[in-house]
């Protein structure tokens, strides 16, 4: 699978912007070549306290990052099937669209994978705590092996999971849909931790299985930029 992630900043309320967007994405199923599925992401709110160092101030993983109020993740078999979509002309009308709606801050290429399959209101969206990842590592390769492996395993432990999804970026783009290197875009993963709702999650991070995991995120991430999402799935 591979997917391309637009973040927005909404010109009006996020639920309206939600609700506008959602006819766009409708559409572009019906006339994007290759697309298999749309996720719309609603901000509830940003989290500034997901401190990878506790005695620092919070910095996200780049300044737009504090500025998105939806997201938008457009689901292609893979990379060859993406290409195709964004030279169509479905595509071009989709943007216009969205550019209509809200103000695209940047976007990103990704690869799922899915250490904890979605179950129960995931499946179809539900509510997320949705994660931007600047790695530690060296390394792209490093900080992969580190994040879909010892990391992944301790996601597993959490109590009242229902899903989590890290998508590793792949390619960057500017406002213009420019590609642009790391340095200007320096994003590495999008992680998205999947509960019934707000109070499943607090429960959750609230349990001892939080404690390990947050000691590997702070060895495995240099910065997180962190937001509550409201999902809704269109296929």
């Amino acid at each position: 699978m591979f997917m391309k992630t637009l973040c927005l900043a909404a010109s009006q309320p996020a639920s309206e912007a939600e609700a506008a967007l959602e006819p766009l994405a409708g559409r572009a199923l019906r006339e994007v070549p290759g697309l298999l599925q749309v996720q719309l992401n609603r901000v509830v709110r940003h989290v500034p306290t997901d401190y990878i160092e506790n005695d620092k101030p919070y910095g996200g993983v780049v300044a737009q990052a504090d500025d998105i109020d939806a997201s938008m993740d457009l689901h292609f078999a893979d990379a060859a099937a993406a290409r195709t979509a964004v030279e169509s002309a479905a595509w071009a009308a989709l943007m216009k669209g969205v550019q209509g709606v809200a103000r695209v801050l940047f976007s990103l290429d990704s690869e799922p994978n899915v250490p904890v399959p979605l179950q129960n209101g995931a499946v179809d969206g539900g509510f997320r705590r949705w994660l931007l990842l600047t790695r530690k590592a060296a390394t792209r390769e490093g900080f992969r092996d580190a994040w879909f492996g010892r990391h992944a395993s301790l996601v597993r432990h959490l109590p009242l999971l229902d899903g989590y999804v890290q998508n590793l970026v792949t390619a960057r783009y500017d406002a213009a849909g420019r590609p642009v290197g790391y340095d200007a875009l320096p994003i590495d993963g999008i992680a998205e931790v999947c509960f019934a709702d707000e109070a499943a999650m607090n429960a959750s991070y609230g349990s001892d299985a939080r404690l390990p995991l947050k000691d590997d995120g702070r060895d495995l991430n240099a910065r997180v930029s962190t937001v509550l999402v409201q999902g809704k799935v269109l296929r």
